[in-house]
Formats: structure tokens, C-alpha cells, sequence
């Protein structure tokens, strides 16, 4: 088994976190099987954790190598605010001067978003409105099966304490079964669940977004 360090995220690790992050973003897989842009894709993954709260973000490091990282937020009406207000803008100039939308994957997107609204703008916006916290994890393939990704849960967990943090959040859609697996064993239970489509080579895939919430005990 490789030695695995985790440490919180420096500088230096942006590029090699954006590139993880698309290489996983599908299920473990990359962001190409959905989405065309991988600049714009990590834009949109990673930024806001990177550029505006990378104190609450952890990688784990082998070798120099860059095993997973988790992305940590501390107050979801700030990242919904900067998302919407600084990060989205910059990102629709960025897509259309690459001609983004143009390409049928975007169309397919598009039309998804469409048929996801309410659980977009009406389901989730309690979630987007409260003070606490929520997560995004990424393990690179070969390192999975290593505790990789339950020691930067504790990671994040410790920093959350002294936050004072008492809840953690992370979003998986039910076709994501190792995903759905893994959260539950870190103490993960579902707290909500909609309906989500997802269109796939012109076809509806239908499946349900499970909100999972994981309560911390403050000492």
C-alpha cells in the first residue's frame, strides 16, 4: 500500500486538482462522457473552492503525486452568492467565446436543466440558504479501496469543529452506488431525495439526487 499524506491544499496543487477532479467527475469517470470542456468544467468543479476558500480544502499526496482531494465549504449562502454573482458570469463569457454552446452535449445539458428546475431552484433552495457546510471528494482510481478518501473526511470533519460547523453536506444521484456506499459508511444518512434527469446520447436516464448530510458533534 502506498504512504499517503494528507495536508490542506497549497497553491501549487490547483492544476493537478482541477485535472482530478474532471478525470472523476462522471461516476469515477471523466467529464467528457457529459460534458466538452474540460476548462470550463473545472471552472465550475473547482474555483470557488480553490480561489475563494482554499482553507477548507484537503489533498491527499503519494509520492508527489496527487491521490484526492476534498473540497470543503463552510457557509453554502456564500458559495451560492459567489457562484451566481462572480463565478457564473465569467464562466458563460469563457463558454461562449469557446463556442460551447454549439456543441449538441451542451444542448442535451441544457434541456436536462430544464426538466431538473424544481429541484434546482425550488427542493434545494433551503440548502442553498443555510449557514452550514457541504463537500465535493475526488479519489484517483488507482489509490480507491486505501482509506484515501475516509481520512480527508476526517480531515475536513476537524476543520468543520473548529469552525463550528455542525453539519456536512455532499449531493450523489442514486445510479452512483459506490458513491451512495461510501458516505453511508462515513456516517452519511440521506436527508433528502428528488427526482433528477440526465440526458445521455440524445436518451432520458432517470434517477434521484440524494442529499446526504453527516451531523458533527461539537465537543
Amino acid at each position: 500500500m502506498n504512504k499517503i499524506d494528507i495536508r490542506p491544499f497549497k497553491a501549487q496543487d490547483k492544476a493537478s486538482l482541477r485535472l482530478l477532479c474532471c478525470d472523476v467527475a462522471d461516476r469515477g469517470g471523466p467529464i467528457e462522457n457529459f460534458f466538452p470542456d474540460r476548462d470550463v468544467a473545472g471552472d465550475m468543479l473547482t474555483k470557488y473552492y480553490t480561489d475563494y476558500e482554499p482553507e477548507s480544502t484537503f489533498v491527499a499526496v503519494s509520492d508527489q503525486r496527487l491521490a484526492g482531494y476534498i473540497n470543503g465549504c463552510m457557509d453554502n449562502r456564500r458559495y451560492g452568492l459567489v457562484m451566481f454573482w462572480l463565478l457564473m458570469p465569467a464562466m458563460l463569457i469563457k463558454a461562449f467565446k469557446r463556442g460551447l454552446f454549439f456543441k449538441p452535449e451542451i444542448h442535451q445539458l441544457l434541456r436536462g436543466s430544464l426538466k431538473n428546475w424544481r429541484r434546482i431552484f425550488v427542493w434545494r433552495k433551503s440548502s442553498f440558504h443555510s449557514h452550514q457546510g457541504h463537500l465535493h471528494i475526488g479519489i484517483a482510481a488507482d489509490f480507491r479501496g486505501q482509506q484515501v478518501g475516509r481520512k480527508l473526511i476526517n480531515a475536513l470533519v476537524e476543520h468543520a469543529l473548529v469552525q463550528g460547523i455542525t453539519e456536512l453536506a455532499a449531493s450523489v444521484h442514486d445510479a452512483n452506488k459506490e458513491a451512495a456506499d461510501f458516505f453511508e459508511k462515513q456516517g452519511f444518512v440521506v436527508r433528502e431525495r428528488y427526482p433528477m434527469v440526465l440526458i445521455r446520447d440524445g436518451k432520458e436516464e432517470h434517477y434521484h439526487s440524494l442529499l446526504y448530510v453527516k451531523t458533527i458533534a461539537i465537543h
